[in-house]
């Protein structure tokens, strides 16, 4: 399977991976990579299944995706890396660090998920009879027709979206883990970042998963969201980077490649 990728930056740098989250595209991560270019080599993913890349042919979860992209990356850089996941790719991420340490330099994760969101007794009350109800009128449906306007008025955009995608079964994998037993494991220097204003992935999630992941940063952004963390809040994303890339060696502390731009 042939996965695209652009490249931003100059060969002999730092190499960093950039990898998006669901149903969006490498082009999320094109500013921070241009604000990078003068200390790093950044490599944005077209993940497998969404922008360029063909779906992969089976029903993949995040683990099956960081053993594709640990292999892929290793064929093509031929050096460790530093990983900046978004979302599904902050997931992946995850998996890549539990799994596949030695590929790694660091992980710079913004606003990933891979841990349940807590709910109140209400709120979980709530949301097993809206499922119910789904699940009740779904099975009453007289044709596809009603079947696709019972999930528009019941399941969330990407959840709707994934089957006119086609990645309906990737979805459901990849949306329900629980990578909360496993990420103590990580020994790769973790740094994440979250918007203060997420409602999908809020910042209650990343202090949560740096009490579990060993030494990790969590730096929370005033007034950004899910999405805008990625674009307003690329400066910050980048200065995390070199910090990340100075701390693992990769850049001089001061003065010449490493000086900050």
């Amino acid at each position: 399977m042939q996965m695209h990728s652009t490249t931003i930056g100059d060969a002999g740098l730092p190499d960093v991976v950039m990898a998006h989250g669901w149903d969006r595209t490498h082009a999320d991560f094109i500013l921070a990579a241009e604000s990078l270019a003068p200390v790093a080599r950044c490599h944005l993913l077209d993940l497998p299944g969404f922008g360029a890349s063909p779906r992969p042919e089976a029903s993949w979860g995040t683990a099956d995706y960081a053993d594709f992209v640990a292999e892929e990356m290793q064929q093509r850089l031929g050096r460790p890396f530093l990983w900046v996941g978004h979302s599904l790719g902050g997931r992946i991420g995850l998996r890549l660090g539990v799994h596949h340490g030695r590929a790694l330099t660091g992980l710079v994760l913004v606003a990933p998920a891979g841990v349940p969101r807590r709910r109140s007794e209400w709120q979980k009350l709530r949301g097993d009879l809206r499922g119910a109800k789904f699940r009740f009128l779904r099975k009453r449906a007289k044709d596809e027709a009603e079947v696709i306007e019972l999930e528009k008025k019941y399941g969330s955009i990407d959840y709707v979206h994934s089957r006119e995608t086609g990645l309906r079964d990737i979805f459901l994998n990849t949306v329900n883990e629980d990578q909360s037993l496993d990420i103590g494991r990580i020994t790769t220097p973790t740094a994440m970042v979250f918007g203060a204003e997420d409602s999908e992935t809020p910042p209650e999630l990343g202090a949560r998963m740096q009490r579990l992941i060993p030494g990790a940063s969590l730096t929370v952004v005033p007034g950004l969201d899910h999405i805008s963390v990625l674009f307003r809040g690329r400066h910050q994303m980048a200065a995390i980077v070199k910090d990340m890339l100075r701390e693992t060696g990769q850049m001089a502390p001061q003065g010449g490649q490493g000086a900050a731009q």
